[in-house]
């Protein structure tokens, strides 16, 4: 794995880590009496409806199950491209694009009111395109092209 590679790794890995992290001592601290003006920040990223969110400490995350899965699926895209590091840049893309229509297909079949999905259909549809998404971002930096990048 090249340098820039590893560092695109590091950064991109943070983000999630950081996230899912600090929900978990949000609901920690909510299920220990907190106020719930905790939840406030979590707002930015995610609408947080306790009915589409996990329990975590006998309290719904702040975070929807989608974004859970998301964000874990970013993590394990990110694990798993060491294995999958030979493929190129545009099959990881094409992966991306199909990986996310299932999350968009559900999350707009809800929100258009045609039916109403499950925690469990959130989690898988967001770890799919977070995974993808994850293997797809290394990809494109593993595999560029360094000579487009120098100076005329």
């Amino acid at each position: 794995m090249r340098r820039d590679t590893k560092i695109v790794l590091s950064v991109v890995a943070a983000i999630p880590t950081v996230i899912l992290s600090v929900a978990a001592l949000c609901s920690w601290a909510l299920a220990h009496g907190a106020s719930e003006a905790w939840r406030l920040p979590f707002r930015l990223l995610c609408h947080g409806l306790p009915h589409r969110s996990f329990e975590l400490f006998d309290v719904a995350m702040p975070l929807c199950a989608r974004c859970v899965g998301v964000y874990v699926g970013l993590l394990a895209g990110l694990a798993l491209f060491p294995l999958l590091s030979k493929l190129q840049e545009r099959v990881m893309r094409t992966g991306a694009l199909v990986a996310v229509l299932p999350l968009a297909i559900d999350g707009l079949t809800q929100l258009t009111g045609l039916r109403e999905s499950t925690n469990e259909l959130r989690v898988m549809t967001g770890l799919l395109a977070g995974l993808a998404f994850g293997l797809w971002v290394l990809s494109a930096v593993e595999r560029r092209d360094d000579t487009a990048l120098a100076a005329p």
